[in-house]
């Protein structure tokens, strides 16, 4: 395959291709090729692709898979990207995630390599080129979604002011209703409020009473045992009068009558 195109040559996924290449001008690659490749720029093999062979080029930039011989000023190996043979590079970068697995010798010679074009071309990757997809359609969406937030948070706006005579007699029932139904309710809770403050007085009296009628009951019982203890004391009394009337007895001497 010889291109002596300037523009951009591409090999997409579902293309397979088997023999020698010549590329002018950069290329990207996103399907399969064995065989000798070589390119006076830069070689992108995209995620999916995969070359299998020898490649002579300025610069590659896998992110798909590369299997042989690779001649290049500069190799980029990015997160996706598997290089698998002999590289011979003047640089190499390899990104967070890519893999390499080989042998890498310094070179090679400018002789080797084909002339480079005056102009080259940076390509993106498939990645890149996702992630701008994707990010256009964020943006959109973002559009989209604050458009419609916005028509629906200026709905009632919008709906009150068109409709804001007929509104407003129901407004102001509903005020008036609202106005009775405060009312109603503060009165049964002042109500509420008279219950409970009369049932406490009634408590506290009964409580009052109830403390009355133990002092009295108190009393009573204090004046029934004064009343027991004088008693006592007055059996005790006759008690102990008898025992010294009778002890007196006792001790009176005895005469006895002589015939």
């Amino acid at each position: 395959m010889n291109n002596n195109n300037k523009g951009i040559t591409y090999i997409g996924a579902d293309m397979s291709l088997e023999g020698d290449m010549t590329i002018q001008g950069p290329a990207m690659i996103a399907g399969k090729t064995m065989g000798t490749i070589r390119s006076s720029s830069q070689i992108n093999i995209a995620v999916g692709g995969e070359v299998e062979g020898e490649v002579y080029c300025q610069e590659m930039r896998v992110s798909g898979v590369f299997k042989g011989k690779l001649h290049c000023n500069k190799l980029i190996i990015v997160s996706s990207g598997v290089v698998d043979g002999e590289v011979s590079s003047h640089q190499m970068e390899i990104y967070d995630g890519g893999q390499f697995v080989g042998m890498r010798s310094k070179g090679p010679d400018e002789s080797v390599l084909p002339p480079a074009t005056s102009s080259t071309i940076k390509m993106p990757t498939m990645q890149d080129s996702h992630s701008k997809t994707s990010s256009g359609k964020l943006a959109y969406a973002a559009v989209a979604a604050a458009v419609i937030i916005g028509g629906v948070l200026l709905q009632p706006t919008i709906s009150s002011v068109l409709n804001n005579d007929q509104e407003l007699p129901l407004q102001a029932s509903v005020n008036t209703d609202a106005s009775e139904s405060d009312i109603a309710q503060n009165a049964a809770l002042l109500l509420q409020d008279v219950e409970q403050q009369n049932a406490f007085i009634e408590q506290q009296e009964e409580l009052i009473g109830a403390g009355q009628s133990d002092i009295n009951t108190a009393m009573e019982d204090l004046h029934a045992l004064e009343q027991t203890s004088q008693e006592l004391g007055d059996t005790l009394h006759d008690d102990e009068q008898q025992f010294e009337d009778s002890e007196a007895e006792l001790s009176l001497p005895t005469t006895s009558n002589k015939p």
